[in-house]
């Protein structure tokens, strides 16, 4: 959509995402739509009642919403309204009072959203003993090696696991959800990304690999461990 129809420099699309995603409940007789609600209103007047509220304190100027459709469903008005070149559906109550924005079905279980595709996540499977684990990272630590993640990361977390888990790479691990400052310092820009001796990594994520880049001995056990190394990155 162009500049054009930005008003007071929102982008309508973060309007309407705004109002049609949040679900907010509107009072209709609040902001520039001030008369008085009668009993019986119909439901076109309604619909036409949310759509002229809708036009006079929501959307930006040049952009309009229309009237598609009105019906009676489950106790409210739904209103079939276009805005632009898309369709959405909102609801009212009948008295013309309240404006739902967007119904959500209670009954209904929502299916919960990853934002990774999973079959993309490397699956690592073999036994490092704890104490190997751990004089492995310790000798990471010694060589500088640094990793920079975010915990909200797969292959961040892929790493992680790894290496044995949270606790075991402290010494060599910062948050970049927390120490904001210091990866922006650092032009961390993807995660995990990999420091050894203050010089960007761009090794393989292996043993073998982080072993060679910092002189530290392959752990034992290492050899048995299988599947994908986690090479891949979040922005």
């Amino acid at each position: 959509m162009s500049k054009g129809f930005i008003k007071n420099l929102i982008p309508i699309s973060i309007v309407i995402a705004g109002l049609l995603i949040a679900g907010v409940l509107i009072y209709l007789n609040q902001g520039k739509v001030t008369e008085e609600v009668s009993e019986g209103l119909s439901p076109q007047q309604v619909a036409e009642k949310a759509i002229d509220y809708i036009n006079q304190n929501i959307l930006a100027e040049g952009i309009t919403a229309s009237l598609i459709s009105v019906v009676e469903e489950n106790g409210v008005y739904k209103i079939h309204l276009k805005i632009g070149e898309e369709e959405y559906d909102s609801y009212a109550t009948k008295d013309g009072k309240f404006l739902f924005p967007e119904g959500y079905d209670l009954e209904e279980t929502p299916i919960a959203q990853n934002t990774e595709d999973e079959s993309s996540q490397p699956s690592i499977e073999g036994s490092i003993s704890s104490e190997e684990l751990a004089k492995f990272v310790g000798c990471l630590e010694k060589a500088d090696f640094v990793i920079y993640g975010a915990n909200w990361c797969g292959w961040t977390k892929k790493l992680v696991e790894m290496l044995s888990g949270w606790d075991m790479v402290k010494p060599i691990y910062i948050e970049c959800t927390e120490e904001t400052e210091l990866c922006e310092e650092k032009g961390i820009s993807g995660y995990p990304t990999i420091f050894v001796r203050g010089e960007r990594y761009q090794g393989s994520r292996t043993f073998e690999g982080f072993a060679a880049a910092t002189d530290c001995d392959v752990p034992v056990g290492a050899e048995s461990v299988t599947g994908e190394s986690p090479s891949g990155g979040c922005q």
